[in-house]
């Protein structure tokens, strides 16, 4: 591993941006005091602060970051790391004592030497359904959250369950009417690719409902149809019951 390059949650991405820079590097863990909270990328940066139309200087890391990343422990194999950055899509890895739980390192895919091909991840984009005008429908964001590891269900799980905690709700959908997904990767050239899936209400809580049921039966593989086909059946009676 190498010494790790971090940044403070209350810094400012300005400050970010000239570290990402002088070390040459595209991500750096996010910390408050010692504890890593979320992983900040150039990406991130660019998206959340610079399209945004955001002041970098103004903004700090903590509204641009993106949570839960993915960490290991020093006394972890190289292989378990290797593994790790393979299946979370991601290049780096940030580095915990396993008694304090502090970081004291950063690995990447070049360290191990391997290489990611098709490194992803994703950004959920929570909506409420306004009328402009004209009588339009458009999509007014409620709450955008980056997520660097797992696969697209798993990622949107993850969202939901932060949004919920961020708004202080027991469902999304009490203040969003639906949410959008965007898959980031790059292409065999090495361009960035941006990949949208519009969700509808509907799909979106069928997709929740079908992750819980999948994680309660203990994550069987090869039955996500099984547990679509029961969540659209529980909703849809619960919608029934209501009506």
């Amino acid at each position: 591993m190498q010494p790790p390059a971090f940044v403070q949650a209350e810094e400012s991405l300005a400050v970010a941006a000239r570290k990402l820079q002088h070390d040459n590097i595209g991500c750096l863990p996010v910390c408050q005091g010692e504890r890593v909270i979320g992983m900040l990328t150039d990406r991130d940066i660019a998206m959340r602060g610079v399209a945004d139309g955001r002041n970098a200087s103004q903004m700090s890391v903590m509204e641009a970051m993106s949570r839960d990343p993915l960490t290991c422990f020093a006394d972890d194999s190289v292989e378990q790391a290797a593994i790790l950055m393979t299946q979370g899509h991601v290049q780096r890895l940030a580095v915990l004592d396993r008694k304090t739980q502090r970081l004291i390192g950063v690995i990447s895919v070049s360290d191990v030497g391997g290489s990611q091909t098709e490194p992803r991840h994703y950004e959920v984009t929570f909506f409420k359904k306004m009328s402009d005008h004209y009588g339009h429908s458009q999509h007014a964001e409620v709450m955008r959250i980056s997520i660097v590891h797992g696969s697209k269900d798993e990622a949107i799980a993850v969202a939901m369950r932060q949004f919920e905690q961020v708004k202080q709700v027991n469902s999304w959908n009490q203040l969003a009417d639906g949410y959008d997904v965007t898959t980031i990767h790059h292409d065999e050239q090495g361009v960035v690719v941006d990949e949208h899936e519009l969700t509808s209400e509907r799909e979106a809580r069928i997709k929740q409902r079908a992750y819980e049921l999948w994680e309660q039966a203990g994550a069987p593989a090869g039955q996500d149809k099984e547990y679509w086909h029961k969540a659209a059946a529980e909703l849809d009676d619960q919608d029934r019951a209501e009506e």
